[in-house]
């Protein structure tokens, strides 16, 4: 079984084949951080265990996929993808700042919609969202204080 290190170093030393835009544009950086994260948790999820053997095998051909074209690119996000979905749904990690826009959408939503009702539309749509902004911040203060922020 690879190494966390070992895939690192390979992405690493892949580095120079892509575009700099590439990098960030499609989140290879990401990439990493889940290498990391997929490692930690591999102790005890056999899932875990797989996915590091796929991720030293995506560190190997990324310069290739992101340079192939569009199949090549919609592959290694998937592959992100992937990555996410299960370190998000097996083991509760989410991505920075997820929850606060989510929930001030979310409060203004029900703002407007109690404004709708009570004819202050101002003042209610402000006030469901500056609650959802406060909650969601605290949400993502709380998900970065546990350390499962991707």
């Amino acid at each position: 079984m690879p190494t966390a290190q070992e895939i690192k170093d390979t992405i690493e030393r892949n580095r120079a084949e892509i575009y700099k835009k590439d990098y960030t544009f499609f989140e290879v950086d990401t990439f990493v951080k889940c290498v990391g994260y997929v490692e930690k948790e591999s102790a005890s999820c056999n899932e875990c265990r797989a996915l590091l053997s796929d991720m030293a095998d995506i560190a190997e051909r990324y310069p290739q996929m992101l340079n192939s074209g569009s199949k090549g690119r919609a592959e290694f996000q998937e592959h992100i993808s992937q990555y996410e979905f299960h370190l998000k749904d097996a083991h509760g990690y989410r991505r920075k700042g997820i929850y606060m826009p989510l929930y001030t959408m979310a409060g203004l939503a029900v703002g407007a919609l109690a404004g709708w009702i009570s004819g202050f539309y101002l003042i209610s749509m402000a006030s469901g969202m500056i609650l959802g902004y406060i909650i969601g911040s605290a949400l993502d203060r709380k998900t970065s204080r546990t350390g499962k922020t991707l």
